[in-house]
Order: C-alpha cells, then sequence, then structure tokens
C-alpha cells in the first residue's frame, strides 16, 4: 500500500505546474509538522527531531525559491515568516515545545489555505478565457 501511495505521490510531484508544488510542499510540512508533534506527546524524540528537520529543509526550500524580482513585498512578507518559523522549530526541537510546533501548523495552514485558493482562482480566470 505504502509502495502504491509514493508513486501516486511521485506522479502528482512530476505533472503538477508552479501552484500545485507550492500546494504539496505545504501538504508535506503540515504531515511532517503533525508528525513532530504526535512525536512530542509520545516523547518519541528521535521521530520528533526527524519530522522537524524534514519541515525545516522544506521551509528552507520555499525560502530559496521565493521571487523578489516577481512580488518583492510579498516574497519579503514571506521571506520573514518562514525564517521566524525556522526559528520556532529549532526552539521547539531543543526544548520538546509542542506549542511552538502547534502554531507553526496554524500560520502554514493559513497560508497553504490562501495559495489553494489564490490557484483556484487563476485557474477558474484561465478557464474562463478559454472558453471565449
Amino acid at each position: 500500500m505504502r509502495e502504491h501511495a509514493s508513486r501516486y505521490l511521485e506522479s502528482q510531484v512530476l505533472t503538477a505546474g508552479r501552484e500545485q508544488l507550492l500546494i504539496l510542499t505545504y501538504d508535506g510540512l503540515l504531515r511532517f509538522l503533525q508528525r513532530a508533534r504526535l512525536a512530542i506527546r509520545q516523547r518519541d524524540y528521535e521521530a520528533k527531531h526527524a519530522g522537524l528537520s524534514r519541515a525545516q529543509a522544506l521551509l528552507l526550500e520555499l525560502h530559496r525559491t521565493l521571487d523578489f524580482q516577481a512580488s518583492p513585498d510579498l516574497a519579503r512578507s514571506l521571506a520573514a515568516l518562514y525564517t521566524y518559523m525556522l526559528e520556532e522549530l529549532a526552539r521547539a526541537d531543543a526544548l520538546d515545545d509542542e506549542s511552538r510546533v502547534a502554531h507553526a501548523i496554524e500560520l502554514l495552514s493559513t497560508l497553504r489555505s490562501a495559495w489553494a485558493e489564490a490557484a483556484a482562482s487563476a485557474q477558474r480566470g484561465a478557464s474562463g478565457k478559454e472558453s471565449l
């Protein structure tokens, strides 16, 4: 079953557009943070560290791919937010602080929803232009 899920995810990534890749990245971030949060509750420090490390790697990738030319204000705001979350996740890892992980989940869930809505809106706009 896990192999099928892995192949499906690989297929999604290989066929996704830029917006969908961004949403998949947020989904991965949220999944790793949920695992880390559960691991903190269960005092599974290895799993906590693994989840937080993977989440931090995805945050770094999001930060690295910000386009400061296309939208400087948005890129600066997201860069500051990503940096803040990286710092909070490092503290959460060092202090086994579930509340910092929960806060990152809350922020990232909001961002994911906003990007998903923007992508859907852009797709609706593109579909409307095609039908003209």
